[in-house]
């Protein structure tokens, strides 16, 4: 059976506090009829056949399993009790999770449940059967992210029974959790979700929920208490435009509809029809539409079958599917990498699919040498830089930026395929080869990667870019850092390239300073010291210590931890062993979206100094955003909050990306939804480095790491790439404590850092940023025991930190992943080091 590796960081997306914050669409109200007398017992029997149903679940962009495999259904009632809750899960392989904190990891159902659309936030329940013989009792967690002031105690009623081939779950949700007394007609907000695992690194999920997946009540589905249900869900539709002019609609719907017809209607007009066929045990039909109607763009269509409504769906706009796939398309150079004076010619990479787009359209490109000068032939061997424009037939202009490299007169004859490379690779154990059978085939090994080298050097701007910073390099006698090899030159390069063109260095020619010299008494900075000194009782490392050396020993994960109080270090040490060796307290470990707390520290410098203002608009500083319609302006502080409408963690190395998202400003929904995405912090980080100067990994460096002595890091992007030890992350977080200070230095001012710090997001979105807490790179993460104004920020990896302003704790662990039974011992450290706290 096939399974898809789901990335550990949209799992914590989905259980923490990343949401989506629109209106929901109030089309998509359902009627659930009063079922009074229902006993929870895990026996459907008593429901009759009067429930509304939900016969299909669905997640956009990811392919149904097989009904064997997986396939869930549910049906909803209310009573003078509650939420009536019916699932019916089909599933081979029973797995669920180990501790109440990772239910939601594997086999459960996540049901989010709030009050009237939008109002006083909701809850969460996660519900695991218990079918697991290793887990056989049911077991469920809330997580509460009610806005009510009265907030009673959250309970269910649950039960469930199971079999081979799968379970049935019953749950009551008491009215009494929302502190409400509904009658007939009210309303409530709710979504579904259910998961699936087949082992340990595994997870699926299908959801009911409308187009999008998030957990608001905003965006929840309208649940009606009615005497009737709605007609039962039978099918569900997504759409994407295939054209200027057409988009392919694909239902998919129960496996009692294939075979059957169907129609694609807008109002009366018939847009398309259809013969729903099988696909891996359910029915689906694909549909292509026309989605203009009399020179007006159609907004939403209703699939029918024997003369029923089976679901609607919104269609795509053409404009912003064209702004979305020039957001993507891929620009070639035929050679990046070249010999003789003649510049290669530039075009799309899938030209013909770019045109249904855009339909006519020319490229201009210019070029520039290493200097800076523009030039019309590459008359000598070395680095060089195209500006491309593209102008279709109608619509605004795209310029995207390439780097090129052009090889020495000797290398235009030079037989490469006759050259040996002495290549050589280390294959990870799991592919089962004897590394002695490895090294006696190294000539093979060689001769396969030196083709793969010479035959795609030239396809890509990443071969012009290696080959750039290893002509231009000087031996240095060791190995390259990450701040100084050919990617970290290349985008220096390309810094001063756009600098010249956008004339943003006369706008700032002077050299950024920071950190500056402290006014006063000398801020606290990391040192070791004795327990007194901290604040802890005695023995209080020990007692932590032995906490953690009982995790490593139940655990898969290697990991590093350093606690300090009042900038007094009273543990340091490592545990576990990685790839076979003792974890030390210099490996570095994945730090993953801790690296946003780094970049936005960064970003938090320029504001201090006047240079840059949260509420500024971005086309003050990127000058490819000016002149450009859009429905609300993109600011400095929306980039970095997850408000202004982007999407993905992508950009840092595209030297253009800023020209990239001006191209689909129009159709940024700024200010309407909280979106967990790093697209954001890449592009502040481009605003970072037209006003210093300084690409992003040099100012890291220089302005961050380097003065804080942070010498067991390495980050070169915005989101997500740093590499660290809980040391130097615990340096970064003492200067945070300390309000932007450390030492004789000061970063930024205490008053700069509250700007930074957590706050409700009700300034960007509204009151549906009542429930929403984050701040400019930062969470808030008061867990028990620490301070309500802890914060810092969350890591797929589980790498911790946390800086606790009322404690004076700051607390580090770097590690690569969760592994098992993380959320226990977490608990347990965070416990250990609060329980010895001397006040």
């Amino acid at each position: 059976m096939t399974r898809r590796a789901v990335a550990l960081f949209v799992i914590l997306v989905l259980i923490s506090v990343t949401v989506t914050a629109r209106a929901a669409d109030k089309r998509l109200l359902f009627d659930v009829p009063r079922l009074e007398g229902i006993v929870i017992d895990g026996d459907p029997v008593d429901w009759g056949d009067g429930a509304f149903r939900v016969d299909i679940m669905t997640t956009p962009d990811v392919e149904l399993l097989p009904p064997d495999d997986f396939r869930p259904r549910f049906q909803l009632a209310w009573s003078g009790l509650g939420l009536l809750l019916l699932v019916r899960v089909s599933d081979d392989i029973p797995v669920e999770g180990t501790d109440p904190g990772s239910l939601w990891m594997k086999d459960c159902i996540e049901v989010f449940v709030g009050g009237r659309l939008g109002q006083g936030g909701y809850y969460q329940a996660v519900v695991a059967p218990g079918r697991d013989p290793s887990h056989p009792e049911l077991r469920y967690k809330f997580y509460d992210f009610r806005t009510t002031e009265e907030k009673p105690e959250l309970t269910i009623e649950a039960a469930a029974t199971h079999s081979r081939a799968g379970y049935v779950l019953e749950v009551l949700f008491p009215w009494s959790n929302l502190a409400i007394a509904p009658g007939l007609g009210y309303e409530v907000a709710l979504q579904l979700f259910i998961d699936d695992a087949d082992g340990p690194d595994d997870r699926y999920q299908q959801r009911w929920f409308p187009d999008v997946s998030a957990n608001i009540s905003n965006l929840m589905h309208r649940v009606r208490l009615a005497e009737q249900g709605s007609p039962a869900v039978r099918a569900k539709a997504r759409a994407a435009c295939v054209d200027a002019e057409h988009a392919r609609l694909i239902v998919d719907s129960v496996p009692e509809l294939a075979g059957k017809r169907i129609k694609v209607k807008a109002g009366k007009r018939t847009l398309g029809k259809g013969i729903v066929g099988d696909a891996d045990g359910y029915g689906r039909a694909r549909v292509l539409v026309p989605i203009d109607g009399k020179g007006k763009t159609l907004d939403r269509a209703t699939v029918h079958s024997q003369g029923t409504e089976l679901c609607s769906v919104a269609l795509p706009d053409p404009a912003e599917a064209r702004a979305k796939m020039l957001t993507e398309a891929k620009l070639r150079l035929k050679p990046f990498v070249f010999t003789g004076a003649d510049f290669p010619a530039c075009d799309f990479e899938d030209p013909q699919e770019v045109a249904k787009f855009l339909r006519e359209y020319a490229i201009k490109t210019t070029y520039y040498d290493k200097t800076y000068t523009l030039v019309s032939k590459a008359e000598s061997p070395g680095r060089y830089g195209a500006v491309i424009d593209i102008v279709p037939e109608d619509g605004r202009p795209i310029r995207r930026f390439r780097t090129l490299f052009r090889l020495p007169e000797s290398a235009e004859a030079f037989p490469w395929w006759t050259f040996d490379s002495s290549a050589s690779i280390l294959l990870p154990p799991a592919y089962g080869i004897d590394p002695a059978v490895l090294r006696e085939h190294k000539r093979n090994v060689s001769d396969y990667l030196g083709m793969l080298f010479f035959e795609n050097l030239g396809k890509s701007t990443s071969g012009a870019t290696l080959l750039a910073g290893l002509y231009e390099g000087l031996p240095m006698g060791r190995e390259a850092g990450a701040f100084e090899d050919v990617d970290a030159v290349d985008r220096q390069w390309r810094v001063g390239l756009k600098r010249q063109l956008f004339g943003t260095a006369e706008r700032w020619p002077g050299a950024f300073i920071c950190p500056r010299p402290i006014e006063g008494k000398p801020a606290p900075i990391l040192r070791k010291g004795s327990e007194k000194e901290a604040g802890v009782k005695p023995g209080a490392g020990k007692r932590i210590d032995a906490v953690l050396r009982a995790w490593a020993a139940d655990s898969d994960e290697a990991f590093a931890a350093c606690v300090a109080r009042n900038g007094v270090v009273f543990l340091h040490e490592a545990y576990g062993q990685r790839d076979g060796r003792p974890m030390t307290t210099t490996t570095k470990s994945w730090m993953a979206s801790l690296t946003k707390l780094l970049s936005a520290t960064l970003m938090m410098m320029l504001v201090d100094q006047d240079l840059v203002g949260l509420d500024d608009t971005v086309d003050t500083f990127l000058p490819p955003f000016r002149d450009i319609e859009a429905p609300k302006p993109l600011t400095v502080g929306n980039l970095y909050n997850h408000t202004g409408g982007l999407w993905g963690h992508w950009g840092d190395d595209l030297h253009d990306f800023e020209e990239v998202i001006a191209g689909y400003y129009p159709f940024l929904k700024v200010g309407e939804e909280f979106v967990y995405d790093g697209a954001g912090p890449a592009l502040g980080s481009k605003i970072i480095e037209t006003i210093s100067g300084e690409a992003l990994p040099m100012f890291y460096r220089k302005h961050l790491l380097e003065p804080l002595g942070c010498t067991n890091t390495d980050v070169t992007n915005s989101s997500y790439d740093a590499q660290s030890v809980p040391e130097d992350m615990a340096k970064v977080g003492q200067m945070l404590l300390n309000g932007g200070a450390y030492g004789d230095m000061r970063f930024f001012s205490p008053e700069t850092l509250e700007q930074m710090l957590p706050r409700k997001l009700t300034k960007e979105l509204g009151e549906r940023g009542e429930n929403i807490v984050w701040g400019i790179g930062t969470m808030a993460l008061p867990e028990k025991g620490l301070g309500e104004r802890t914060f810092a920020h969350s890591a797929a990896s589980a790498a911790t930190l946390r800086i606790d302003p009322e404690t004076g704790l700051v607390i580090s662990m770097t590690r690569n992943g969760a592994g098992a039974n993380f959320a226990e011992y977490h608990e347990k450290f965070i416990a250990a080091i609060v329980d010895n706290l001397v006040d």
